[in-house]
């Protein structure tokens, strides 16, 4: 009895997440990442006549010394052709309550990329970099307590 009942209640729990095409969080070892750490997501996109929201996700410590954090995400479509978007996570309100979901010391926060419609389906790969600067000074060589940046494609509801 115990096993029909999981056996029924996985279809409701698979379906609660129907709008998610594509989700995948890499964890930084130490919880630094570093400047050359590069992270790749790749993806197969099938439909091509829906419009679809591209969410980064990011996973840090409350110790983790900015406000904000600054991505490179660069975009290459199944020929080839590449684009690229600079992003601004806001990661604490003004008042410096972290936004987000927290529990304990560790705060997830979704934060939306764009909406678009793909061109056309096939393999895409998503190239995502830290670009953090102190001030007008050099680039952060390794910012500390970032756990982990995932990439996240679901359906526009």
């Amino acid at each position: 009895m115990k096993k029909f009942g999981l056996i029924v209640l996985f279809p409701f729990l698979s379906a609660c997440d129907s709008a998610k095409v594509f989700e995948e969080n890499i964890a930084l070892e130490k919880h630094i990442w570093k400047l050359e750490n590069h992270l790749q997501f790749h993806t197969e996109i099938e439909d091509t006549l829906i419009e679809m929201n591209i969410i980064v996700n990011i996973r840090h410590t409350a110790r983790y010394p900015f406000s904000n954090l600054w991505l490179f995400v660069n975009t290459t479509n199944p020929q080839g052709a590449q684009s690229n978007d600079t992003l601004e996570c806001v990661l604490a309100a003004q008042d410096g309550r972290w936004l987000g979901s927290g529990l304990g010391d560790i705060w997830d926060i979704q934060i939306p990329l764009k909406t678009q419609s793909f061109t056309s389906s096939g393999e895409y790969v998503f190239d995502i970099e830290q670009a953090m600067r102190y001030g007008n000074k050099a680039r952060i060589e390794q910012l500390p307590e970032i756990m982990s940046v995932g990439l996240r494609i679901e359906k526009k509801e």
